[in-house]
């Protein structure tokens, strides 16, 4: 695990992918309420709603407030103000301007996804494999100073989707935390080991000569 020192910094002036969040956190159920031990604590409300689903029968939710990961690439939590921004500056607006304008907008870039952080000793692996980064899903998570973020690991196979004006801020991680999130996304959501699981070119039916990443999605130097 990343020493507390490594793992936070003070906190952005924006939303970043990484932030820990104080935040309601929801999802679908089976009928008979299931839940995994670590989502346990989460589940503080069981919800029906009826004639819900196409055959008229009743949806259930479990619902909670807890911390959470914010998961979405700062990308994601941009595009619609910068296309904004830059849409302002091509009709003459200065960049400052602009900027502001495109922040006083409520509607661009509402929603973000998260996971939630969980006790480790509720999820039933090895401890000191999941602490120590080895458990595919798992992100560890250190005890920060302030005490308002406990030891911990996120959970990403529990996502949500927020409205950024729901939620608040507890705490900011530094670019190699980030590092180690989108590392533990890739290996779930993509690849299950390291390794390059398929060629790109072949996927795709070209020749790869050059590759370049825009600089609005570079979120660290």
């Amino acid at each position: 695990m990343i020493s507390e020192q490594s793992f936070y910094v003070p906190k952005a002036s924006g939303l970043q992918q990484g932030d820990i969040l104080l935040t309601g956190i929801a999802r679908i159920t089976g009928d008979n309420g299931y839940s995994p031990a670590q989502w346990e604590p989460l589940d503080t409300h069981d919800i029906q709603v009826d004639g819900v689903k196409p055959d008229g029968s009743a949806a259930r939710f479990f619902a909670g407030f807890g911390l959470a990961m914010v998961t979405s690439h700062d990308c994601q939590l941009e595009k619609e103000w910068n296309r904004r921004r830059s849409e302002l500056v091509a009709q003459g607006k200065p960049e400052e301007e602009a900027a502001a304008e495109a922040v006083a907008d409520p509607t661009l870039d509402r929603t973000l996804v998260a996971s939630p952080l969980v006790d480790p000793d509720d999820v039933p692996v090895d401890r000191g494999n999941l602490l120590a980064g080895h458990v595919v899903g798992y992100v560890p998570v250190p005890a920060s100073s302030d005490g308002l973020v406990p030891e911990c690991v996120v959970d990403l196979s529990y996502r949500c989707t927020l409205d950024r004006f729901n939620v608040v801020r507890v705490a900011s991680i530094t670019g190699l935390a980030r590092s180690q999130l989108r590392y533990a996304l890739v290996r779930l959501d993509a690849l299950r080991t390291p390794n390059l699981g398929f060629t790109v070119e072949d996927v795709i039916g070209h020749a790869i000569q050059h590759v370049e990443v825009p600089k609005s999605c570079i979120a660290d130097p």
